[in-house]
């Protein structure tokens, strides 16, 4: 049984997730950067228009630059804004990918009947309660096999004393070999 924690290098670790995840944030940056500029320009622009009725070509060469200058700076914004949302979604769906992939691979090897496997994710990992869970999940399933290859050994044992036994008839002798059988099919 190992008890180290699993170290994880690789920062995509369920890559589809993770794109997802990072298109979704990245979504709603350039919905909220939108979102802002379309208020500021429809506040500002009132504003420039209420305030000189007589300058039409001042106000349009006004809407114009405010236009610009706005476009410019929701899309300095949404860089930076995404920029740093790749690095926290990638922290922390690290954090959340990292340990669903351990218990992925956990999972087959229980599936494939390795019940000494341990449940050890890092520290800060996400599911660490699933994490308890699932060894406590395993050790159960550690103890009933234990359990039932104790029962196994034991009707092994009374299968070969009732085999001995001089008085069986052939009948008995065969459903005895047919329960043996199963018994040796059951300790796979």
């Amino acid at each position: 049984m190992s008890t180290h924690p699993i170290k994880r290098r690789n920062i995509f670790i369920k890559k589809t997730f993770q794109a997802r995840f990072i298109i979704g944030v990245f979504l709603l940056i350039f919905l909220f950067s939108l979102c802002s500029a379309l208020l500021i320009y429809w506040i500002t622009g009132g504003d420039l228009q209420a305030q000189s009725q007589t300058a039409h070509v001042n106000i349009i060469n006004a809407w114009q630059r405010l236009g610009v200058s706005i476009f410019i700076g929701n899309f300095v914004a949404f860089i930076i804004a995404g920029a740093l949302a790749v690095f926290v979604v990638l922290y922390a769906s690290h954090k959340i990918a990292g340990p669903l992939y351990r218990f992925e691979v956990l999972c087959e090897q229980v599936g494939n009947g390795q019940l000494d496997t341990i449940t050890t994710l890092r520290e800060k990992d996400q599911l660490q309660e699933l994490s308890q869970a699932f060894t406590a999940m395993v050790g159960k399933l550690r103890d009933q096999r234990a359990a039932q290859q104790a029962n196994i050994a034991k009707l092994s044992t009374h299968i070969e004393q009732l085999r001995a036994d001089k008085s069986l008839s052939q009948d008995q002798l065969n459903v005895l070999t047919e329960l043996a059988l199963t018994v040796k099919q059951l300790q796979h």
